[in-house]
This record gives C-alpha cells, sequence and structure tokens, in this order.
C-alpha cells in the first residue's frame, strides 16, 4: 500500500507539467516518452511506452496514466499497470505496457486532459534532479476525426465540357433543313437543262 501512495504522489508531480523554477538554468536536454498510441483511444486500450533522455542508470521512475494538472494520489490510474522502472545508462526506460481506461476514479478522460507521465520521487532528489527528469504525454479517447477529403477536380472539368442533349436539337433541324433547301434548288435547275437538250437532240 505505501509503494503505491508512493508511486501515486510520483505520478501526480509529473503530470503537472514540466515548469522550471526560477533562476534555474535547464542546460540538459528534456526526457521524452514514446507512447505506441495516443489518439481513438477506447476504453482499455493496451499501449507500449518507451521513454528517452533520462539521467542515466536514474532508478525509481514512475509510469501511469493521470489526469493533466492533478492536484493529489487520486488523480493517477494504478489498475492500469502503472510501475516504476530503471533508466539504463544510456537514459532509456525499458518497455512498460499499460492498459487505458476511459474512465478512473470520478475522471472521465473524454470531458479532461489525460496523459502517461513518468516522474522521478522527489523525496532523496534534488529539484533540478527532479525538474529534468519529468514529462507527460497527452491522450485523446473516442473515434478520430476523419481527414476532410477535397472534391475531385476532374468533377470541375467534366461540367465544362460541350452539351450534346436536347439542347442541341434545334440547331440540328436547322442544319438539316438548309441542306434540303439547297439540294432542291439544284434540283430545280438541273432538270430544265437536262429536258432542253433531249429537245434539241430529238429535233
Amino acid at each position: 500500500m505505501r509503494h503505491r501512495l508512493a508511486l501515486l504522489a510520483v505520478l501526480s508531480v509529473a503530470a503537472l507539467g514540466t515548469v522550471v523554477p526560477l533562476g534555474a538554468s535547464p542546460a540538459w536536454a528534456a526526457p521524452t516518452l514514446s507512447v505506441s498510441k495516443t489518439t481513438g483511444l477506447a476504453d482499455g486500450t493496451s499501449v507500449t511506452v518507451n521513454g528517452s533522455g533520462f539521467t542515466p542508470s536514474l532508478k525509481q521512475i514512475a509510469v501511469g496514466q493521470c489526469i493533466e494538472n492533478m492536484k493529489g494520489p487520486t488523480d493517477c490510474n494504478l489498475a492500469g499497470g502503472a510501475q516504476f522502472v530503471n533508466a539504463d545508462a544510456s537514459g532509456k526506460l525499458p518497455t512498460v505496457t499499460i492498459k487505458l481506461a476511459q474512465k478512473f476514479g470520478s475522471f472521465d478522460c473524454t470531458q479532461r486532459t489525460c496523459v502517461v507521465a513518468a516522474q522521478i520521487l522527489p523525496s532523496g532528489n534534488n529539484g533540478d534532479e527532479v525538474e529534468k527528469n519529468k514529462v507527460a504525454v497527452k491522450l485523446s479517447f473516442g473515434a478520430a476525426a476523419a481527414p476532410t477529403s477535397a472534391a475531385p477536380a476532374a468533377t470541375a472539368e467534366a461540367t465544362a465540357l460541350p452539351k450534346t442533349g436536347p439542347g442541341d436539337e434545334p440547331v440540328v433541324v436547322v442544319l438539316a433543313g438548309t441542306a434540303l433547301l439547297f439540294l432542291g434548288i439544284g434540283l430545280l435547275v438541273v432538270l430544265p437543262a437536262r429536258r432542253r437538250r433531249a429537245r434539241a437532240v430529238a429535233g
């Protein structure tokens, strides 16, 4: 029970953010957490967490799910597999698997921001060491928003093609009538000429 309370206390501090006290000069690189999935989460989703950039060989780093800006140890979810781990000689954390909860305690992660946080114990370490070894990654529960797709360019081009429907019928009729008119005039000119030639030959 004492171990669980210590872990909750550590995670509570981690999710408050990485604010550097006034007068501190952070010449160190901030640690990072890599979470296998952070959006479109469902209740009970299992994620893997990897960390790097921590103080080499640092002991007792708590990793788990909490709400953002929590006020106390009850603001974290120990039932999901939160645990203490040690950094290796290069500052990397071993892979941790956490089962996320959409709701834990009185908190609903669809109504407020939840995070996966990492933090060392505040007792036994100076303030600078605590500050440079805490980090949190935000989580988003619920269906991920579908990307908005633009209308195909071919649609706009298709509307510019010439019309070939019923609207062209009057033009076709006029052209056909004009052709017939010229044909009739040609016949009127040619037929009398042929008759005159035939009479001349017969005479």
